[in-house]
């Protein structure tokens, strides 16, 4: 009977192990009809946010009003992602856009940093692919790339100026959404996204490639 009694305590006082789910919660994109008005592609944005993987945005203007980081920021927090965003920009434009963030409703929602192109490069590139591994969000105004271009891409008689986010793009084997303005309206496209896996050859052909491709996109008149 002693026994029997040590058995049952032994049982009692053992930790217990509770087998749970191991699905990951499900990543709800809740965009309000303003959203919609002001966005058209936002299938695009959620496939991206639902990956663990980060992603690079080209910015479809100097979003002074940071409409589109602040729907990012907001569906991350959302859903208590572990993303975050970046902004990356020349230090001017960075300090526009913090001074543009004043209300209480922005203060809330931004929680999003900025990262200066214009301090040295290789360790603003290292920053850059360190977060892109991690699976964080960076956005890249259309000015970066003509401030932040690396050195063995500047000797050239090409007539592309590379983008910084092609470059990106290419050295963290991300994907990239561009963006830009409809034709005669004030509504913002997201594009589907452009894979870097998409181009061929090295890596500095591959950057021009892939700039290209999204030139060729933003030059394109788009009418619905």
């Amino acid at each position: 009977m002693g026994k029997l009694n040590f058995l049952l305590a032994e049982d009692y006082i053992k930790p217990k192990i509770y087998f749970q789910s191991k699905q990951t919660p499900l990543f709800t994109a809740s965009y309000s009809y303003a959203d919609h008005s002001q966005f058209e592609g936002l299938e695009h944005l959620t496939q991206l946010l639902r990956s663990s993987k980060g992603f690079v945005v080209n910015a479809f203007q100097i979003d002074y009003y940071q409409t589109l980081p602040q729907l990012i920021a907001r569906t991350l927090k959302e859903n208590r992602s572990f993303k975050k965003l970046y902004i990356l920009g020349p230090e001017l434009s960075l300090s526009i856009l913090k001074r543009s963030s004043r209300t209480v409703y922005e203060k809330h929602f931004q929680e999003f940093g900025y990262i200066n192109v214009e301090l040295d490069f290789e360790k603003v590139l290292s920053q850059c692919l360190t977060l892109l591994k991690e699976g964080h969000i960076l956005y890249i105004l259309p000015e970066a790339s003509i401030c932040w271009r690396p050195e063995h891409l500047q000797a050239t008689d090409h007539a592309l100026t590379p983008l910084c986010s092609a470059l990106l793009s290419q050295e963290a084997h991300v994907p990239l959404l561009s963006s830009s303005v409809k034709e005669d309206s004030e509504q913002v496209i997201l594009h589907e996204p452009n894979k870097p896996q998409q181009y061929v050859g090295d890596l500095k052909s591959r950057i021009y490639q892939q700039s290209e491709s999204v030139y060729n996109l933003l030059e394109s008149p788009i009418s619905y």
